[in-house]
């Protein structure tokens, strides 16, 4: 199971992606800040973003990566993966605007709902616990969340937690 993540220069339709972050274990995650210089229309921005994720336009010219080179190495290690995403409606919008916006098919890199998954592997299991409830016993730090990586990290170890719990 992969998990990904993004970030995003606002939630409108106008969007990109700022940031992706994807990996299978806690020591395996690969992260990209994204460029928009390199990408004619990715010109969105909402200065309230960087509450939430604390980048700014700078840092992302600064210290981004060409988002075409980030588009390849996703298809490249994601096509036909399982992949999934805590939040796949915006993943999924992200991802597609990235890859299309690329030059690439979007149906390449399927996202799947991790919620879903976990709620089905609580009820395959016979558990009695909810999601809710592990999500409120799960000792992991969230500091520094919001951020693609980071998110990963703690998705996978929540994955792991509730695995561990069955």
């Amino acid at each position: 199971m992969i998990i990904i993540d993004f970030e995003a220069s606002s939630l409108r339709k106008s969007s990109y992606p700022i940031e992706v972050a994807w990996g299978e274990s806690a020591d395996n995650i690969q992260s990209f800040l994204l460029n928009p210089e390199y990408m004619e229309g990715w010109t969105d921005w909402n200065p309230k973003s960087r509450e939430y994720h604390g980048l700014t336009r700078e840092d992302l010219r600064r210290f981004g990566e060409d988002p075409r080179h980030v588009a390849g190495r996703m298809v490249q290690e994601l096509a036909e993966a399982d992949v999934y995403s805590d939040e796949p409606h915006y993943d999924i919008r992200w991802k597609n605007r990235l890859l299309g916006d690329c030059g690439y098919d979007p149906g390449v890199v399927r996202i799947h709902d991790l919620n879903h998954y976990l709620g089905e592997l609580l009820r395959g299991a016979h558990c009695e616990r909810d999601l809710n409830d592990f999500v409120c016993t799960f000792e992991c730090s969230e500091s520094g969340r919001h951020r693609a990586a980071a998110d990963v990290y703690w998705l996978i170890e929540f994955v792991a937690y509730i695995r561990q719990g069955l």
